[in-house]
């Protein structure tokens, strides 16, 4: 579907404004994500759609999102949200983007979203150097800002990558994603990375976005079924599966050991917030064993340094 943005030469205002281009990971998309592609098209110059190998199984979605004028690339083999991503963003530097907006296949962007960040890059001083605007809320949930810029942006220190509204300086100069995370703490990394090299994270205030975040599981530690004293009904913990899991430990462990002595009270953070998400996993199921292999795996990974793909071996045992 052609954008509904006016176009950039029918008038000397139009001509000068910033050339957006949105890139979509999809892998096993559903029947949704051609409408959600097509909302997203009337905010952007183009959309450019990178299916992660996701092989047969979406054909009908893609072949439909490309009906609709939707540009589409597919990878051969799943290669992670990291490398679908960067190879979007390249195709989109090339053709000129001035700003790369990142959306998740299951993401629904509010319909005035990009000319919001649009706004806040424009109305950002050179001092506050903003590399990147993301959504204020995910499902309702409000972003908490650290710090507030000069222009009163509240600043973040990182956030979920879907919804990133990056400039073309903050890729050529911040790098593109670690392809070698493959899945899980991409963002964390990326938006690390670049406040390193000098760039901030503005939220666009009161944008919310619907967003799946995975499913809630019983907590059941060794089969024993908490309640809530009041309800009486058991208590739900975020579920991840192992083959998550794996990613989840080894990249967290990844991600601390490289910041340890930059960032200690972010790394103690980091280790609170996860140690009580693994160990529900591993006692409360479902899968315990498989979430003890994965972890455990994973946690050893992380500490030896491995990255890229999880072994063969590994993702046949706990799937």
């Amino acid at each position: 579907m052609p954008s509904t943005r006016p176009p950039r030469e029918s008038s000397p205002v139009a001509a000068s404004a910033p050339r957006v281009i949105a890139v979509v990971p999809t892998f096993h998309p559903d029947d949704g994500v051609v409408g959600r592609l097509r909302d997203l098209a009337r905010q952007v110059d183009r959309v450019i759609v990178v299916d992660d190998g996701s092989g047969p199984s979406a054909d009908a979605a893609l072949e439909d999102a490309a009906a609709s004028g939707i540009e589409v690339h597919r990878l051969e083999r799943n290669s992670g949200i990291a490398a679908a991503l960067n190879t979007g963003v390249r195709v989109a530097l090339d053709d000129g983007a001035d700003y790369v907006v990142n959306v998740d296949q299951d993401t629904d962007l509010p319909e005035d979203y990009v000319g919001i960040a649009l706004g806040i890059f424009a109305r950002a001083n050179a001092v506050t150097r903003l590399g990147i605007v993301a959504v204020d809320a995910v499902n309702g949930a409000p972003a908490l800002p650290t710090w507030v810029s000069p222009e009163g942006f509240g600043l973040v220190p990182e956030a979920i990558q879907t919804g990133f509204v990056i400039s073309r300086e903050c890729l050529e100069h911040g790098g593109l994603f670690d392809e070698r995370l493959v899945i899980d703490c991409v963002d964390t990394e990326y938006c690390l990375r670049v406040r390193d090299r000098g760039f901030r994270i503005a939220v666009a205030k009161g944008t919310d976005i619907r967003h799946s975040i995975g499913r809630r599981a019983e907590l059941r530690p060794f089969g024993i079924p908490l309640r809530h004293r009041e309800s009486g009904r058991i208590a739900t913990y975020q579920y991840h599966s192992p083959f998550r899991r794996y990613y989840i430990a080894r990249n967290n462990i990844d991600l601390i050991l490289r910041n340890v002595l930059r960032r200690p009270r972010w790394v103690g953070a980091v280790l609170r917030r996860e140690m009580g998400g693994m160990i529900v996993s591993m006692v409360s199921g479902p899968q315990r064993i498989a979430q003890v292999l994965a972890i455990t795996t994973g946690t050893v990974h992380g500490l030896v340094r491995r990255r890229g793909m999880i072994p063969g071996w590994l993702k046949a045992l706990i799937t």
